[in-house]
């Protein structure tokens, strides 16, 4: 069925927090007048809206729009535990989410003249995040500013919001999306966390448990280059940041904290991308 939401808009959250169910529970039958994004933390449920029925399992996340009648199909799995952010609607997404009432012809994904189609982002109503951790995150990061005590605290909470929309529009769209997908953002958030040290494509296939050949052609293909060449750049964009972040830095200081093993490599293999010797591309930059 999908659900329409609007993007980048002020957002308010009337509640969030955890849930635990110890014993086996069905998920309450109901119409909210809210929004109701629901995380599965550990376990699995199976729930429907009008007629459609959504199997959600752990790190599954489901949008329940406000006004739709929404129901459980079944006892959840004993132990269940999930995350829920029941969000205020805009003015005029209740009306394009209840009954097709917002759409063309009662037809879904297509709206009617009085509300353009750019207005809205169409989001899938059940989205798999085991491929990006950082959407829990995000969903942990509300709950807890829901129990700070800020005076930002709904600034802050409608910023979140919005970035955990465009982080579920951007999860949803991934062309290429699996377990070994999943593998390749760790590896690539490791070499961005840790830019003093070059990996070897034996010690990141040993470190997330992969063959180093499977490894290395899932980098080719996605990334379009070779593990060793990305590391590169990765490292090199960081050194022509710090040169002009931090000018008083020695440059063999600089390549101790990228990963080089001296002053000479750095400068020959930032030459070779950028034309121009680091020490000079600092002069060029200051002046």
């Amino acid at each position: 069925m999908g659900v329409l939401l609007k993007l980048m808009d002020e957002r308010r959250i009337s509640t969030a927090n955890y849930i635990t169910f110890v014993n086996p529970a069905p998920h309450p039958d109901r119409i909210m007048s809210e929004h109701d994004f629901l995380y599965m933390i550990d376990g699995s449920w199976r729930i429907r809206e009008e007629e459609e029925a959504f199997e959600m399992h752990s790190d599954d996340l489901l949008i329940l729009p406000a006004g739709r009648h929404h129901y459980g199909d079944g006892l959840s799995t004993p132990h269940n535990k999930h995350m829920y952010i029941h969000v205020i609607p805009l003015g005029s997404e209740r009306a394009a989410n209840v009954n097709g009432s917002g759409f063309a012809d009662g037809e879904p994904g297509c709206l009617a003249a009085a509300e353009p189609a750019e207005e809205f982002a169409e989001f899938h109503s059940l989205i798999h995040c085991q491929s990006n951790p950082h959407i829990k995150e995000l969903f942990q990061e509300i709950i807890a500013e829901c129990w700070a005590v800020s005076s930002f605290r709904e600034q802050k909470l409608s910023l979140l919001l919005n970035l955990l929309m465009l982080e579920l529009k951007e999860q949803q769209e991934k062309p290429y999306c699996s377990s070994s997908n999943s593998i390749l953002e760790e590896a690539s958030r490791l070499i961005q966390t840790t830019p003093q040290t070059f990996f070897t494509g034996k010690e990141l296939a040993e470190r997330f448990y992969v063959c180093e050949r499977t490894l290395s052609n899932q980098f080719k293909k996605v990334y379009g280059k070779t593990l060793y060449a990305y590391q590169m750049d990765v490292k090199l964009e960081m050194v022509r940041q710090f040169l002009l972040s931090q000018p008083e830095v020695k440059l063999h200081e600089t390549a101790l904290n990228f990963g080089f093993c001296d002053e000479f490599h750095l400068s020959r293999t930032f030459k070779k991308k950028y034309g121009v010797s680091p020490s000079r591309y600092r002069e060029i930059s200051v002046d």
